[in-house]
């Protein structure tokens, strides 16, 4: 049964002459939400709601608000009276559109998460859309994983896991020669993003962002590095204590994902 307050607050925002669309993503849309998930709304707007307004609305629903967060995009972060969290992302379908339409149709690929935003698009279930926009830009957007793109998304990302001059595993050596701490774990966090972004493009599938990746692999991927999920926990593990076994994990994950793009035939061996 759908939260009653989440429901009369998005009716209300959905009254407003400023709002285009309303959108639902996450894992309450995927159904793979617990008791820890909140409700990722993105409200799609032809004009700026004014402060006052979505402070009147959200107040009337939220036990605890933060308005006009700026930290990514612009948010109004809260918690229902009900005690579930809820953030109202304010986009526009405009921006969202050219967004996905450089990634799908441009083929631009990212250093890590190229393909978030489509993800989200395509994933998100339309809860307000007052001219079929938003349905329309999710059927316009719901094609097939380009080749080119997924091409892109490899060689952006694969050589900077250990072969390139800046490559994550040279500044993660550097940092574990001066005991830096902080790059280290940063450095591990950038090899993981395009780790992740090789493994999706392998799998032509968008990259459904930061959280549960894991199980997400596991569960909708065909395509997995051998022991995927065992040099995942080393290499975490091994991270907080800055040791420099992690250089062996990272090489050791780099062999077993190029394997697997040799098999799927998506590597020029001769250049490796």
């Amino acid at each position: 049964m759908e939260n009653c307050y989440f429901v009369e607050m998005m009716s209300c925002f959905a009254q407003l002459e400023q709002v285009d669309a309303i959108l639902l993503a996450g894992s309450k849309v995927a159904n793979s939400d617990d008791a820890l998930s909140d409700y990722d709304v993105y409200i799609y707007t032809n004009d700026e709601i004014p402060l006052e307004v979505r402070k009147e609305i959200t107040e009337r629903y939220c036990s605890y608000i933060e308005l006009n967060n700026q930290f990514w995009e612009t948010e109004d972060d809260g918690v229902l009276k009900d005690g579930t969290e809820i953030e109202l992302i304010y986009r526009s379908l405009d921006w969202l559109d050219n967004e996905v339409d450089r990634v799908v149709n441009a083929f631009q690929a990212s250093t890590g998460y190229s393909t978030c935003f489509w993800y989200n698009l395509i994933n998100s279930k339309v809860i307000y859309d007052r001219n079929n926009r938003a349905k329309k830009l999710i059927e316009k957007h719901s094609v097939e994983f380009p080749v080119e793109l997924r091409l892109n998304i490899i060689d952006k990302n694969l050589p900077l896991l250990n072969k390139a001059m800046p490559a994550f595993q040279s500044q993660i050596k550097k940092a574990l020669e001066r005991q830096d701490i902080i790059s280290i774990n940063h450095r591990i966090a950038e090899f993981i993003s395009s780790y992740f972004d090789v493994l999706f493009a392998i799998n032509e599938m968008p990259h459904p962002g930061e959280k549960k990746l894991v199980k997400y692999v596991l569960q909708k991927c065909s395509k997995i590095p051998e022991s995927f999920e065992e040099d995942i926990i080393d290499l975490l593990s091994l991270s907080g204590e800055s040791d420099v076994r992690i250089l062996d994990t990272i090489d050791q994950m780099v062999v077993r994902l190029t394997h697997l793009l040799e098999v799927e035939g998506l590597l020029d061996t001769t250049a490796v």
